[in-house]
């Protein structure tokens, strides 16, 4: 966040935290060591679990069914809540995250895409990068049409590729996963590569979801399909995307979904893009869900909107950062 908006989210949570205490809801995606990070998703294995532990000796880390409760009862949560979430599905949030869980006792909440599970495929932005920033030989411009809109990039640095990368991130995930899929097709060719995804890279298989699933730390809830930013899509494409992860997760894992999370989630809504709408809320609704987050800054009141609860998004940060960043939530 920038200075001003430091600002303002520093006063008004301030205030809310005056009238009732807070809970803080904490977003992860990776706990990995990668060689190169450009969306800034992954946190190392030793910084999450020195995270962990300075939540466990100073929070109540709340499981989700006692968060869940709470946010149906409409109830203030006990002093310093804490839960810690997951997006996406990756095979890491298995292999490296939940041991760390085990041993420090934590419990956290996946929110599981699943069109890429037990695939070797990866997630279109991570994709994205192993097409243009990977060191493969580019030609020197792109040109790409999509959603019929002509766009054209400088692919001939490698400054000018990780541009190029930046400008397709913004535009392709306000695009529909048809598009999305489409213009990943298109750069195969202009590249010169295949849809063969990175081990490093991958979502996890059904089977390791089983087996995070079985452990007494893991809840499990559905993130969409094929992660489009449902709120650009009609209400019937929402209900399907939403509807569809929901029913495969219930299948595999033989339990009733209870939570949500808005792909990429912001608040921040561009003219007409929107990461979610109110046609979102109508859909987890018929569909059953109880409790679905977002992902923009804030803490959890108990006048929040149990169908777009805010989330802090946690950066690769170490101990001490993360310990000031911690008390600033919960700031009175």
């Amino acid at each position: 966040m920038g200075k001003l908006s430091d600002l303002i989210f520093s006063a008004t949570n301030f205030v809310a935290n005056k009238i009732q205490r807070p809970a803080v809801i904490l977003l992860y995606h990776r706990v990995t060591d990668l060689s190169a990070d450009p969306q800034e998703l992954a946190v190392s294995p030793a910084n999450f679990d020195a995270q962990l532990q300075h939540l466990q000796s100073s929070y109540n880390v709340l499981d989700a069914d006692r968060f869940l409760h709470y946010v149906k009862a409409g109830k203030p949560f006990p002093e310093r809540s804490v839960l810690v979430t997951f997006d996406d599905g990756y095979a890491d949030n298995y292999l490296e995250a939940l041991p760390i869980m085990t041993q420090r006792a934590t419990p956290a909440l996946f929110y599981i895409t699943t069109s890429k599970l037990n695939t070797s495929k990866e997630q279109w932005w991570d994709d994205l990068e192993r097409v243009l920033l990977t060191g493969r030989p580019l030609p020197a411009a792109l040109s790409i049409t999509i959603n019929g809109v002509a766009h054209h990039f400088n692919t001939a640095t490698a400054a000018t590729t990780r541009d190029a990368y930046y400008d397709l991130q913004a535009i392709l995930r306000f695009c529909a996963p048809d598009v999305i899929d489409q213009a990943m097709q298109y750069l195969y060719t202009w590249a010169g590569c295949d849809g063969e995804g990175r081990p490093t890279h991958r979502m996890m298989t059904f089977d390791e979801l089983k087996a995070m699933a079985a452990s007494k730390y893991v809840r499990i809830g559905c993130h969409t399909h094929r992660h489009p930013a449902v709120g650009m899509l009609p209400y019937a494409q929402q209900l399907q995307e939403i509807g569809q992860s929901k029913e495969i997760l219930e299948s595999l894992l033989q339990e009733r979904m209870q939570h949500f999370s808005y792909p990429f989630g912001g608040r921040k809504f561009l003219g007409s893009k929107r990461y979610y709408n109110a046609d979102s809320i109508k859909a987890c609704r018929e569909l059953g869900l109880e409790m679905v987050c977002a992902n923009y800054y804030g803490q959890v009141h108990t006048w929040s909107n149990p169908f777009a609860l805010p989330r802090i998004l946690v950066r690769d940060w170490p101990a001490d950062v993360f310990r000031q960043k911690m008390e600033r939530f919960f700031k009175l």
